[in-house]
């Protein structure tokens, strides 16, 4: 299933227009922990950043995706 993995920090939403293929939940909140510690990496200015996981749609949701 597709998850996309939007960034929030304080200047608002960095959305994640691609998404990336996850088998399960479990295996997209791994991904989101890689990308967190990725930005916390960066700097300071992303260790006040977060990662939001919204999968994608599915045909007759209701979701934006």
């Amino acid at each position: 299933m597709r998850y996309f993995f939007h960034i929030v920090d304080k200047y608002g939403l960095c959305p994640d227009g691609i998404g990336c293929e996850c088998a399960d939940q479990d295996a997209a909140v791994l991904h989101a922990k890689h990308i967190a510690t990725e930005l916390a990496k960066a700097g300071e200015l992303f260790r006040a950043s977060f990662v939001s996981v919204v999968p994608a749609a599915t045909p007759g949701s209701t979701s934006p995706h």
